[in-house]
């Protein structure tokens, strides 16, 4: 059964620090109330329980869970608590004193933005301070109409740019901050065949973005080969398979421009592993002639048949240049 946003029982009044301010005839006050004791004010209005004059969507239980952590590591939630003050919600404010007076009472007010945020902060062992917006004056419509505004507005922050912000974040040694040196070091390095042809925080045509390389190295830094190497050796056996590559590219096409393409690139490292496996068994080394000479195949495909961008059609591509590289894949007997 879904939480509800309210429940705790409150009488007294509450009086708290505020700012008090007016535009275009609203009314609205910013605040700071703790966690724990917002929480009993609020109540949600969904659209599900009540169809003639609920709005809010339904509570999406996962995501308090992770407010929840990421307030117990130590965290604040900066953003506010959009409320929107039922009857008999605000007993007073005093200009002199910049208090305002709140009835205690539950449900009291009304949670326009930050459901998830606010259940996340309740569910949380640490009770912290957050930020409020309290609307003082509106209307059930006016309610709704913010509602919608607020929601339909925003934006996530693209992918691209959260990768690039790791940078910042990224524990040292991490997966992220390998991942961030192996892009830089690709990207910035002029003999490999991706410099200048990457791009960090957005899609640019015919270059290889953040997010299609993030997703295509990141599965291999925990398989063999990759997982032993340092740094610097990750950098140079993936700079030698791609050199391999362009020239493949080069000699049957005449150009290396796919190496940058989204799906080319994703396909292609699929097979990076099978690629590192033949190459070492066959010349005991990961040097650019070696895997040459074990993707040779490749060039012979016809590239315009596999031009598709969906998962299933990367998926196809890397298992057709996969079955070329191993088919003449034998095993001496000079082993055994």
């Amino acid at each position: 059964m879904e939480p509800k946003l309210s429940g705790i029982k409150m009488t007294a009044n509450i009086s708290i620090d505020a700012l008090k301010n007016s535009y275009e005839n609203k009314i609205f006050y910013l605040c700071v109330i703790n966690s724990k004791k917002l929480f009993g004010l609020t109540e949600v209005s969904r659209a599900d329980d009540d169809p003639e004059k609920g709005y809010q969507r339904l509570l999406e239980t996962n995501r308090p869970k992770k407010i929840a952590n990421y307030i117990d590591a130590g965290n604040l939630l900066p953003g506010a608590i959009v409320l929107s003050a039922q009857s008999g919600a605000i007993v007073k404010y005093d200009k002199k004193t910049q208090k305002l007076i709140l009835s205690g009472q539950s449900k009291s007010l009304l949670v326009i933005d930050g459901q998830h945020r606010l259940y996340g902060a309740y569910q949380a062992n640490n009770d912290i301070p957050m930020p409020v917006f309290i609307f003082g004056n509106l209307r059930r419509e006016e309610e709704v109409q913010y509602f919608l505004d607020v929601n339909g507005l925003q934006r996530g922050v693209p992918k691209a740019l959260r990768l690039e912000l790791t940078k910042f974040t990224a524990k040292p040694e991490s997966k992220e901050e390998q991942l961030l040196k192996i892009f830089t070091a690709l990207d910035e390095n002029s003999n490999s065949p991706l410099c200048g042809r990457m791009v960090r925080t957005k899609s640019v045509s015919g270059k290889l973005s953040h997010v299609s390389f993030q997703d295509s190295i990141k599965p291999l830094l925990e398989k063999p080969p990759m997982n032993v190497f340092s740094f610097e050796q990750k950098v140079s056996i993936i700079t030698n398979f791609l050199l391999a590559v362009e020239d493949i590219l080069i000699n049957s096409t005449g150009d290396a421009k796919k190496i940058s393409n989204a799906a080319f690139f994703q396909a292609l490292m699929s097979i990076f592993v099978d690629a590192c496996d033949k190459t070492f068994r066959k010349y005991s080394d990961y040097k650019t002639n070696s895997f040459k000479s074990c993707l040779s195949g490749i060039g012979d495909l016809d590239f315009e048949n596999y031009s598709g961008t969906n998962k299933k059609s990367i998926k196809v591509f890397g298992e057709t240049m996969r079955a070329i590289i191993i088919r003449d894949d034998n095993v001496s007997d000079d082993l055994f």
